[in-house]
């Protein structure tokens, strides 16, 4: 099966140069997320002075770190404002969680509304307009639950900046789940009738809304009155911590509608599409989306991986299975036929395409699959496709550059998904080096140990989903990993565990070779053994298991 034809490379290219969009330097690197929680700025509530059940700094904390976002569009060579929505800061390195339809109306749908940049505006006082002092990128969306996570890239002119130097205001997550009926909420953003400055609103929790797939608490409604442009806001409990994104809209006592969006399975049939109601963005808005759903979206943006929605998109496909699975990942050169000639475990320069096989079962013809490609750990194309195979067998994926021109050098990553909220099923990289064309033979298949296992709850023995299995570069240990910040070069082959907790590495392990192997996952200790050592007299399939606790 060929999977899609290769006509981006130059375009990203194209995209990474615009010095509108220039990236900050570099992705976050592919590492465990940090356990620790996110927390808010140890001054906060330091003020007697409190109003509905917070203290003066802790309102004036909460404005800081809401931010009004633009949509840009590109007319005539600039880039002019096309809609407006909001924002909460949730680190002070800029990551900033608000509306999908804010950040990114594609994942919705309305490709034709897609921005050609964010800009975000800062809060500097609360009786002035927001300062526009930086642009974004998005990281993490999930159109169905009309969420995103977008990171502060570059300044307003496109100027390259350390996110780690930023330093910016921001908001404690809190828990959704533990929000009631007839508790006390707060809602801080930008809406249409509040003019250009921050804007302040405050009502109680009425109640819940059920929504399939997600469940009982899908929606937290609220009496507090809200209007368009508020989307993506800040909607926080009594101790200073969001515990939602205001999402839902429904028209005002006027009835005037300025934009309608489809943002609610309203016919339950699990899609976004055109067959449901579109619900008026421009009304009064008096639903959250919780805190809670967008948890997998913050974890994925902080690792610098990939998310993939376990709700459906919209898109029409069937439905995955759970068991999906790739392994045995091989490059190969071709021939200008585009036919396989030689493995390779690296390329020297010169070429203009690399090609990655691999093994899979467990598939499903009609459904979701999506892969990215990175280059040199930054992030460089990612798609969406139908798979169009058998349910097993072998397939492959590639990148080239459209007009014949070499692949710039450096380290290429591949990762390969479904559709059901899942890790990445496999990932391969491979190194374009210098000096000639051609490339280096590869070892022959089965020199090596493949790594595999399961992950279980230590207490419980239940196995865990999701979790990041790492091995790291030989001799490189753990302590040095964690020291130096978990830079992506020192990851030699990484996976997550299935729904079941298992796993399989997809780069075999060298014998006599010292390796690193570990894994983490929120609310778990990360656990890692180093000095791991595979001789001649172990298996090639080499089961580990590891039990994580808490």
């Amino acid at each position: 099966m060929k999977p899609h034809k290769l006509n981006r490379f130059v375009y990203m290219l194209i995209v990474l140069a615009l010095a509108t969009l220039a990236c900050s330097g570099g992705a976050a690197p592919v590492a465990p997320v940090s356990t620790e929680p996110l927390e808010a700025p140890s001054d906060a509530g330091n003020s007697s002075d409190t109003n509905n059940g917070l203290s003066q700094s802790e309102r004036t904390n909460l404005i800081s770190a809401t931010v009004q976002i633009y949509g840009l569009f590109e007319q005539n060579g600039d880039l002019v404002p096309g809609y407006v929505g909001s924002g909460t800061i949730i680190s002070p390195t800029g990551l900033i969680l608000t509306n999908a339809h804010v950040a990114s109306p594609a994942s919705q749908g309305d490709a034709q509304n897609e921005p050609d940049a964010l800009a975000i505006g800062i809060v500097e006082s609360e009786d002035r307009p927001a300062v526009f002092s930086y642009l974004a990128e998005v990281k993490a969306v999930d159109g169905f639950l009309d969420m995103a996570v977008i990171q502060i890239v570059s300044t307003i002119d496109g100027d390259s900046l350390n996110s780690n130097d930023l330093n910016l205001s921001y908001v404690k997550i809190g828990d959704s789940n533990q929000v009631h009926v007839g508790d006390h909420v707060s809602i801080f953003g930008f809406p249409a009738i509040g003019g250009e400055t921050i804007t302040y609103t405050d009502g109680n929790v009425s109640g819940f809304t059920a929504e399939d797939p997600i469940g009982d608490r899908a929606w937290i409604k609220t009496d507090a009155t809200i209007s368009g442009g508020n989307s993506g806001g800040l909607a926080s409990n009594d101790a200073a911590e969001i515990i939602g994104i205001p999402t839902i809209a429904s028209s005002g006592a006027n009835t005037d509608i300025t934009d309608c969006r489809v943002v609610q399975d309203t016919n339950g049939d699990g899609q976004l599409t055109e067959k449901d109601t579109c619900i008026p963005i421009g009304g009064f808005i008096n639903g959250i989306r919780p805190v809670n759903l967008a948890l997998p979206l913050i974890k994925s943006a902080q690792g610098g991986q990939a998310y993939v929605s376990p709700y459906n998109s919209g898109v029409a496909t069937a439905d995955s299975g759970g068991n999906e699975s790739i392994r045995n990942f091989q490059w190969y050169l071709t021939d200008s036929d585009g036919n396989f000639t030689d493995p390779v475990d690296s390329y020297e320069n010169g070429v203009n395409i690399i090609v990655a096989s691999f093994d899979f079962s467990g598939f499903t013809k009609g459904q979701g699959w999506s892969d990215i490609w990175y280059l040199n750990g930054e992030n460089l194309y990612e798609g969406s496709y139908t798979w169009e195979g058998e349910s097993s067998g072998s397939s492959y994926d590639y990148l080239n550059t459209t007009d014949g021109s070499n692949l710039p050098e450096g380290t290429y990553t591949v990762e390969i998904y479904v559709d059901n909220g899942r890790g990445a099923l496999g990932s391969a990289s491979v190194d374009v080096g210098s000096g000639g064309s051609g490339g280096v033979p590869s070892k022959p298949k089965g020199s090596g140990v493949t790594l595999f296992g399961n992950i279980y709850d230590a207490d419980t023995n239940k196995p865990l989903a999701d979790v990041y299995v790492f091995v790291l570069v030989p001799g490189v240990t753990y302590e040095e990993w964690s020291d130096n910040n978990f830079p992506d070069a020192d990851v030699y082959s990484y996976t997550f565990t299935d729904a079941n907790g298992n796993y399989q590495i997809s780069d075999e392990l060298e014998r006599g070779k010292t390796y690193t192997v570990g894994s983490s996952i929120s609310e778990y200790y990360d656990q890692a053994g180093n000095d791991l050592v595979w001789t001649d007299a172990d298996p090639d399939n080499y089961e580990l298991n590891i039990g994580m606790s808490k």
